[in-house]
């Protein structure tokens, strides 16, 4: 069977191994040229539930008209991004091409069967989630339940439907299908509206929130009132009758995962409230049901989500040299890596890179006379520099000057003087001119501090 998945992010990534690991023969379709570029190079890089680490080679492509028609095409993209991608999935789609969409949400089935007609479009919720490590790596952290629940959008099982069906489950894939997806999304609506964004807002994971109180009062009056909607709606399903209970099992299970929501927000990106929380206030109205809870949540995401756009707000001065800017511009690596070690303060703490490429980089802070604090340890001055300088180093290797807009560090062991300190920092994911960088400082395998940064790139 030829699939094609569209969106190479966790969720793309993560079935695109699955079916890959099956036999199946799977193309990525990504817009993000870096991510094409890496996997392309690399590969992709998929870690377990159990801890095993894998990899595989698969397809990937930012180049539609080239893929050629498949049998199934997979939608995978945030919901706000559904019509411009299922309008560019087409030259993909033939007349028995089956369109499966496993997105969160409301409205998406809607838009997609605006575009290829009701009888192509299968519906599907998966309970399963992971977390980006770098653009060619995923950590899949399992789930709650089977790995798809799938049904028809108009509830009429076709030929092409029960084969997709047929071939999933004699490779062993936990497939389940449901003859009225529309309750198995609002299911699943429940977790996704009462529970992502309070992760969103406060930053914790599931494993935190579902023990603290007020969090989880919060959760109560989110489900409590898309409850009511779904009741007057005619939807009945038996997670209806205790919607705090299913959320916070469902939450909980993410463990220390952090969810969609919260890495949008943590990644400058719009988030998908408009098709959770805002959906449950429009239905609300529709109803003259009361959403007060939904409302206030809805209105501080959109709070959030404009923050973050003025972060991209940077100053145009240029103060790069144009040997520097240049060497950017043709991502020429060893020229910026030269530069970066001359710069006076790199100079001064001698710190070198020991390995440079496009998107990761690792660099050496040497022990010395000149680095112990007042206390007798390294110096988190020279510690953060040492993060700062290998951050910048994957942040201007995409090709773009990388402009830094908010930066997260944690301190956690005292770091020896006279022993050397190893940074070593990847990029985890870009969205349109915003790059997410992280960066781990060790010293003998221990870790000193973990370094977290959203880098705007400059498009001149």
């Amino acid at each position: 069977m030829e699939i094609a998945i569209v969106g190479a992010g966790v969720l793309g990534s993560i079935f695109g191994g699955l079916f890959l690991e099956k036999g199946f023969n799977v193309t990525l379709i990504e817009v993000l040229n870096e991510r094409v570029r890496l996997i392309d190079k690399e590969g992709l890089w998929l870690q377990w539930p159990d801890g095993e680490r894998t990899h595989s080679r698969i397809s990937i492509t930012s180049k539609v008209d080239e893929v050629g028609d498949k049998d199934v095409v997979m939608i995978a993209v945030k919901g706000y991004h559904t019509r411009s991608a299922i309008e560019d999935a087409m030259p993909m789609i033939r007349d028995d091409t089956i369109v499966l969409s496993v997105q969160n949400g409301l409205g998406n089935l809607e838009v997609i069967a605006e575009t290829v007609g009701p009888e192509r479009v299968v519906g599907g919720i998966t309970a399963h989630s992971g977390m980006p490590v770098s653009m060619n790596e995923v950590r899949y952290v399992g789930g709650l339940g089977p790995l798809l629940v799938i049904g028809p959008y108009d509830g009429i099982s076709r030929p092409g439907f029960k084969n997709m069906v047929e071939q999933f489950q004699a490779v062993g894939l936990d497939v389940h299908t449901t003859p009225d997806i529309n309750s198995v999304i609002w299911k699943k609506l429940i977790a996704n509206v009462s529970t992502n964004v309070v992760a969103a807002l406060t930053g914790l994971t599931g494993s935190i929130a579902v023990k603290h109180e007020p969090s989880v009062k919060i959760i109560e009056a989110l489900s409590r009132e898309l409850s009511q909607v779904a009741r007057a709606k005619g939807i009945d399903i038996p997670e209806l009758d205790d919607p705090l209970d299913f959320s916070l099992k469902a939450f909980a299970s993410t463990q220390d995962n952090r969810v969609s929501m919260l890495q949008d927000v943590e990644a400058g990106r719009p988030t998908e409230i408009g098709n959770l929380n805002e959906v449950i206030i429009s239905e609300g109205r529709r109803f003259n049901i009361s959403t007060p809870y939904n409302e206030a949540v809805s209105w501080l995401t959109r709070g959030v989500e404009e923050r973050n756009r003025q972060k991209r707000y940077v100053a145009k001065s240029s103060n790069e040299s144009k040997a520097v800017r240049n060497a950017i511009k043709r991502e020429d690596l060893e020229a910026l890596r030269r530069a970066m070690e001359a710069s006076p303060l790199a100079r001064a703490l001698s710190i070198q890179f020991t390995k440079f490429e496009a998107g990761r980089a690792t660099a050496r802070l040497p022990g010395t006379a000149q680095l112990p604090n007042f206390l007798g340890y390294t110096h988190t001055g020279a510690l953060f520099t040492l993060a700062e300088q290998t951050m910048a180093a994957v942040a201007n290797s995409l090709g773009h000057v990388g402009l830094p807009l908010n930066c997260d560090v944690q301190f956690l062991n005292a770091a020896d003087p006279t022993k050397d300190v190893i940074a070593f920092a990847r990029v985890i994911d870009t969205q349109g001119r915003i790059a997410r960088v992280k960066v781990e400082l060790t010293q003998n395998d221990q870790t000193v501090a973990e370094v977290s940064e959203m880098v705007f790139l400059r498009n001149k």
